[in-house]
Order: structure tokens, then sequence, then C-alpha cells
């Protein structure tokens, strides 16, 4: 199907396609989010250099040890950590930070296997961001 068909069943504008023309997307909708996926992708893409191929190889690769970072992760014992919260791995791009944890009360990230591991710098990552993100902060 061509992108013409595809847009004009779906029962997007004009303006759909004349983005799919030239093979951009339309923009996020009032109160539409990203998903965490794209956000990352498009962090790699756009802040990092990477190109499409290179930030998808590194998106399987993010994918491959995230079950390994959660399974290791002490989130649940640090200060900050509260009971609300069901996710743990906030340093992983895929997870970033917590939607339920707002206050710093201590930070054990730095005792984590997976900070080690991974070589990580960086603390707080269930209200500032992972890694990642917060290196592009600077």
């Amino acid at each position: 199907m061509k992108r013409r068909e595809f847009f004009e069943k779906a029962g997007c504008s004009t303006l759909g396609l004349m983005l799919a023309y030239f093979g951009l997307k339309m923009p996020l909708n009032a109160g539409e989010k990203m998903s965490r996926e794209e956000m990352v992708m498009k962090m790699l893409m756009e802040k990092m250099g990477k190109t499409k191929e290179e930030a998808q190889k590194m998106m399987e690769r993010f994918k491959k040890k995230l079950p390994m970072i959660q399974k290791k992760c002490v989130c649940k014992g640090c200060p900050s950590y509260v009971k609300d919260e069901t996710v743990v791995g906030f340093c992983h791009p895929l997870v970033g930070k917590s939607q339920v944890i707002t206050k710093e009360k201590g930070c054990i990230c730095g005792s984590c296997p997976v900070y080690k591991k991974m070589e990580l710098t960086k603390g707080y990552y269930c209200t500032r961001g992972a890694e990642m993100e917060q290196k592009m902060v600077k």
C-alpha cells in the first residue's frame, strides 16, 4: 500500500498527506505523549548524532539489557523509593525517571551492582532521569 492510500484510508488530513509525501510524521496532538522508546530514539538521533540504523541497534541492545538491569537493581532499598512505585531500573534509558517518586531522600545508586557494571557516574536516576538523559543536560 502506498503512503497516500494509507493516509486516505486512515482519514488523515491534507497536511498529513503532505508530511507523508516528504517522509515526515504528523505532529503529536495536544495531550498525546511520545512513548519512552520514541523519545530515546529521538534523543539518540538528534542529540547524539546517531543515524537511524545506529539508533535502532542501540535500542536493541537497550532492550536486551533491561531485564538484567531490573533483576540486579537495588532501587527498592533506596530511601527515595516509595511503596506506590512499581518500576525499577531508572538508570536505564528505556525506564528513565519515576512518575511516582518526587522527593530525593537519599541515593544508593553508587552501591548498585548495575551502577558498577555499567560504569555509571550519575545518581538519583528516579528523580533526574537515566544516565544518558542526565549527560544530555550538560
